[in-house]
Formats: C-alpha cells, sequence, structure tokens
C-alpha cells in the first residue's frame, strides 16, 4: 500500500465484496494506488504530501501554485538576479515589508488555495523578475494520512474501485436460449456519481 492512498486494503475489499478472502490480496494495492492517484487529479492532493522547492516565475504579484488545496506554507524564497529573501507570511497582526499572503481554499476555508500574492507593508507588492526564481516548499493536500480521510472521499475512492473492478468479474449473457460467458470493460475511470459526490471541488473538466 502507498502512503498516499485514500483507501485501505480492508476498505476496498469491503467496497467489492471481497472482506472474506484474500485471493486479490496482492492485486488490490495496485489499483487502490491507481484510483487514490485518478482522484488527486480530480480534486486535488487527498492526503497530505510535502511539495519540495516549486519553482514559479517572478515579475507578477501573485503566483498559482501547481497543487491545491494546501495545508500550510513551509517557506517563500524569492531571488533578484542571485541575492535571496525569505519572505515572512502576513497576519493580521503581522505586516511584513517583504511578506506573502496565501488565498483560501473556497470550498473548504480552513485550507489554503493555490494563490499566493506577494505582500509589503499590507499592500499587494511586486515579486522580482526572473525565471524560476520564487522557491516554495509547501504541504499540499487535506487529510494526514489514509485513516483521517473523511468518508465522502473514502466513498468516492470505492465508487470508483467498484467501477474499475468490473473488468475482473465474470459475468453472463444471453443469446439465443444460452448463457455467454462476458467480460466487462469500463469505459470511464471516474463514474458520474463521484463527481455529484465531490461537486464543488472539481480540479479537471468533464471527458469530450
Amino acid at each position: 500500500m502507498a502512503t498516499l492512498d485514500v483507501l485501505t486494503l480492508a476498505e476496498a475489499k469491503d467496497a467489492l465484496n471481497l472482506a472474506n478472502t484474500t485471493a486479490h490480496d496482492e492485486e488490490l494495492p495496485a489499483w487502490i494506488t491507481g484510483v487514490s492517484l485518478r482522484l488527486d487529479e480530480l480534486v486535488g492532493p487527498v492526503v497530505q504530501r510535502t511539495i519540495t522547492a516549486e519553482n514559479q516565475d517572478g515579475g507578477g504579484h501573485l503566483i498559482f501554485l501547481e497543487h491545491h488545496p494546501i495545508t500550510s506554507i513551509t517557506s517563500v524564497t524569492e531571488y533578484d538576479n542571485t541575492t535571496a529573501t525569505t519572505l515572512t507570511e502576513e497576519t493580521n497582526s503581522t505586516k511584513p515589508t517583504d511578506g506573502f499572503l496565501t488565498d483560501r481554499y473556497s470550498a473548504d476555508r480552513t485550507l489554503l488555495s493555490n494563490i499566493l500574492r506577494r505582500r509589503s507593508d499590507n499592500a499587494d507588492a511586486f515579486f522580482p523578475p526572473g525565471r524560476n526564481n520564487v522557491e516554495i516548499t509547501y504541504v499540499a493536500g487535506r487529510f494526514a494520512d489514509t485513516a483521517s480521510v473523511d468518508e465522502r472521499y473514502k466513498r468516492a475512492a470505492a465508487l470508483m474501485v467498484i467501477n474499475l473492478w468490473r473488468s475482473q468479474q465474470d459475468s453472463t449473457g444471453n443469446v439465443g436460449e444460452f448463457d455467454v460467458p462476458q467480460l466487462i470493460f469500463p469505459t470511464f475511470s471516474v463514474p458520474r456519481a463521484v463527481r455529484e459526490l465531490l461537486n464543488g471541488e472539481l480540479q479537471d473538466p468533464l471527458p469530450l
């Protein structure tokens, strides 16, 4: 099992009605990890992970980080030519000259969005111009570990596992008066029910 998985093996087996067998215990973890990665693409990181030294271009007054929602910003360092300046997070009680401020995540305001603003003395300012000259380390994701993941995300992941696992299940269809074995191969990884369940947090568009 991977550290960033949304489901445990036991939870996936329960969803697939396989709790009483170990026949698929070696195969299922890869399916769980695949589903967890797809869910991260769909709504942003679910289980927390540290993003180290993400580089962004300067020159503007805000930066869009690659991953969100965000739990916390660890460090922001900007480079003006070769001169490094470490920025301090702005708060209601602290208004640094070399500061930054991160917007709140609209779906859950206890978390942060990917919008990082350069601030100076309680006003918007500009990052020094340059390519990849702003370096940010931060913690992206919602929950500390797999066990802490909210049931809404676990149910969404379970629906995705059930959908994809259909390709491993035998089924039959009627041809005349005969039952003919058939295999079902899903044509999509994210059921519409998952998108409805996580409405308001989707970060990728509906497929064409």
